[in-house]
């Protein structure tokens, strides 16, 4: 049996999540568009309540 080490591990080196890298890029841009989209949307649910 190999020994593992028991500690914890940094997440970033881990798992590939760390600023500059191509993962971490589009999370975030994602992440944005849909935010971006949900506001674009409620913005015109309250345009619409407020125009009618």
């Amino acid at each position: 049996m190999t020994a593992h080490p028991m500690g914890p591990r940094p997440v970033a080196t881990a798992t590939g999540w760390y600023p500059g890298s191509s993962t971490y890029r589009r999370g975030y841009l994602l992440a944005s568009l849909r935010a971006g989209l949900i506001a674009l949307v409620l913005l015109t649910i309250l345009l619409a309540l407020v125009l009618t």
